[in-house]
């Protein structure tokens, strides 16, 4: 009895350090290990061994990602512009007025100092512009100074009254490049608008909300535009200019107010926003 009591002891004795000594479970820490390596991989870089290069590399990416916020990869390129931007203007040009079809509009984007950032062309048809009107499916493409193309919009035919929810409107944004930057969906709401601004992955970044007396006669009209937590973050608006002899187009001058610090792809997509709600509240040609 005494040498397996003895025994016991021992085994034990040996087994305790052989236990400690095994790797940690697969946790956190073990998968943004993985992760690290996974995008060194895809970078071409070979991935460092020591600890401490290993814990710069995970905090570095930390930091990248709180920088993204919830709009993931930022688009960059020459949309780099908008990070100082907190107002941009947009106003259609003459070409809009008469009785004539026109199957092209020609916006031009500007800051709170009039200084022209941008040119958006929408592209439609003039049976679709007629027939559907504010329904109708588009694509704006957007340049800078240089006429390179630095964003796209395209927006699918929907139903301008629906109901429960059937064929609600929506506009996606991409780069030149066509990669996907996210989408704008309007939600079912029994009489207020609502609508969803989502990144590429489908999250929701902010909110849309308006008042239930959004009309294309009232002069001046404002949408809110809320966080995840219903905080409000920025607003769409349709101002009058005032009366101008030669073009008189109240209904073609609105904007967007947004803080310096919001996500570029946020701000990218809360611009295509302001066109899908131009063409349903605020538009009257």
């Amino acid at each position: 009895m005494m040498f397996c009591m003895q025994s016991c002891e021992l085994f034990q004795f040996r087994a305790f350090p052989s236990v400690t000594v095994q790797p940690l479970p697969f946790g956190l820490e073990r998968e943004r290990h993985i992760d690290m390596l996974f995008r060194a991989f895809h970078r071409q870089i070979r991935p460092a061994t020591d600890s401490q290069i290993l814990t710069a590399e995970l905090g570095s990416t930390d930091r990248r990602g709180e920088d993204e916020g919830a709009g993931g990869k930022e688009t960059g390129g020459k949309l780099s512009v908008l990070r100082t931007v907190t107002r941009l203007h947009i106003n259609a040009r003459p070409e809009l007025q008469g009785p004539q079809c026109v199957a092209r509009r020609t916006y031009s984007i500007s800051t709170e100092t009039s200084d022209q950032l941008f040119v958006a062309v929408e592209e439609s048809s003039c049976v679709c512009m007629q027939c559907c009107g504010p329904a109708r499916s588009c694509s704006l493409q957007g340049f800078d100074k240089n006429a390179d193309c630095v964003f796209l919009f395209e927006r699918p035919l929907r139903a301008e009254m629906c109901w429960l929810g059937c064929c609600l409107m929506e506009i996606r944004a991409y780069t030149p490049e066509r990669e996907f930057i996210g989408t704008v969906h309007q939600r079912w709401s029994m009489f207020t608008p609502y609508f969803e601004v989502c990144d590429s992955e489908g999250i929701s970044a902010v909110r849309i909300q308006g008042s239930c007396c959004n009309t294309r006669c009232l002069s001046e009209q404002e949408l809110q535009v809320v966080s995840t937590i219903g905080e409000s973050v920025g607003r769409i608006w349709k101002r009058w200019p005032g009366y101008n002899e030669e073009c008189n187009m109240d209904h073609e001058y609105f904007g967007l107010d947004v803080p310096q610090g919001m996500n570029l792809n946020t701000k990218v997509l809360l611009l295509a926003a302001t066109f899908l709600l131009n063409h349903m509240f605020f538009e009257m040609s």
